[in-house]
């Protein structure tokens, strides 16, 4: 019997969107949520390291600003975090060089959010993916 055995060593994945309604100001290490259902992250099968996020914001700030940053098990990833202020759509991304952040199997990723007292884009709404590569992943 011929069998065959695939590794992928370096599988990657897009994990959301994580968002927000109405992105209010003067708040701080805000969980947000998986869109439409509201859990606040996705549990890991495998070890791995986050490569990069993007997000889009529904309308542009004109004050303020809100930071981004990437959670593991609810705490955020100092390396993952983005300052926006009047863009309404943006991405990062990390080198697997030891930059990247790191999750071991059965940790959850998701998102903080940030926002100063002077963020006024409160009726704009959020949204954010996360990028993941798994390590020995097999199939």
């Amino acid at each position: 019997m011929l069998q065959e055995r695939i590794a992928v060593t370096h599988n990657q994945v897009g994990l959301g969107p994580f968002g927000d309604a109405g992105v209010a100001a003067s708040q701080s290490d805000v969980q947000l949520a998986l869109l439409p259902l509201g859990n606040t992250g996705i549990v890991m099968p495998k070890a791995g390291y986050v490569v990069g996020t993007g997000w889009t914001l529904s309308a542009a700030a004109t004050a303020g600003s809100l930071t981004i940053g990437v959670s593991v098990d609810g705490t955020e990833e100092a390396a993952t975090t983005q300052v926006v202020s009047t863009a309404s759509a943006g991405y990062d991304s990390w080198k697997s060089n030891g930059a990247a952040p790191r999750f071991a199997a059965g940790q959850q990723v998701g998102v903080q959010i940030t926002t100063d007292g002077d963020w006024d884009a409160t009726a704009a709404d959020l949204a954010v993916f996360v990028y993941v590569v798994f390590e020995r992943w097999e199939f």
